[in-house]
């Protein structure tokens, strides 16, 4: 068995299909997605119908773009200005896509291996990533779960602190998870500033740089972040290659780490 961890799709269902035939899994293989499944490309809604159709075992992880997408079906926000989301929300089958979308984690975890979107706050231990990611789940797979999307738009807080309660507390998981980049020393998120690291300024340090993550013993297999691209290393491996800019669509099998490609073609 081999799994394979792919990264951010953002719509671009041909390309996608190119990368699949390339790895060319087995039945008893993995797909792992890096989340940012939807928007921004051309085909949103296909993508999911692909994911969803095939006959192998997937983990995805929710990113910030599926969140959008989420928040924007249960009308807790205007996608007046991403057309992709609105064509995807005009779609016979939306509300069993949406379903789905709201059914993933935010965090899986297996061996020592972890699969996020964006990252961690670097205070959170294992036992944190797993715990925090069931409560926001918890939440989204519940009949009330369009009040609680509605309640997560927002910078704020953005730092963690275990005693965070109610919209503040998701809050902060959901940006922690989907959104961060960049931090400052005293693990404050910086949303502004989306560049390689090379580019950034003091005090300003990738969230994988902090020192608090120096002993966790997994490794960290993330999106996001294309201006940071490929990153192969021990315990990090980045795959946001910026497909949906005209990029490459980028997987790693986990097991040795062979790279796959796919060029941008949608």
């Amino acid at each position: 068995m081999a799994t394979y961890a792919i990264g951010d799709i953002h719509g671009c269902e041909k390309s996608l299909i190119a990368l699949l035939e390339k790895i060319s899994p087995s039945g008893n293989d993995e797909l792992w997605f890096c989340g940012d499944l939807v928007n921004r490309g051309p085909s949103s809604a296909n993508c999911i119908r692909l994911i969803r159709s095939l006959k192998i075992k997937t983990v995805c992880v929710l990113g910030n773009h599926d969140f959008y997408l989420l928040a924007a079906a249960a009308k807790a926000c205007s996608p007046i200005n991403s057309p992709n989301i609105l064509s995807f929300l005009k779609e016979s089958d939306k509300n069993q896509m949406v379903d789905w979308i709201r059914q993933q984690p935010l965090a899986h975890v297996r061996d020592k291996t972890i699969l996020v979107h964006a990252g961690i706050f670097p205070a959170w231990d294992i036992n944190s990533i797993t715990s925090l990611s069931e409560e926001v789940s918890k939440n989204l797979k519940s009949d009330s779960w369009k009040q609680f999307i509605s309640e997560l738009w927002g910078d704020y807080p953005n730092y963690w602190n275990d005693n965070l309660k109610g919209s503040e507390r998701f809050r902060a998981i959901v940006n922690g998870f989907t959104r961060i980049r960049f931090i400052t020393p005293d693990e404050k998120l910086n949303y502004s500033e989306k560049g390689a690291p090379s580019e950034a300024e003091a005090p300003l340090i990738p969230w994988f740089s902090h020192k608090k993550l120096a002993d966790l013993k997994y490794r960290f297999v993330f999106g996001h972040w294309s201006r940071l691209g490929l990153l192969v290393r021990p315990k990090l491996l980045a795959l946001d290659t910026g497909c949906v800019w005209g990029g490459y669509l980028t997987a790693a099998r986990l097991e040795d780490n062979k790279i796959f490609t796919q060029q941008f073609v949608d």
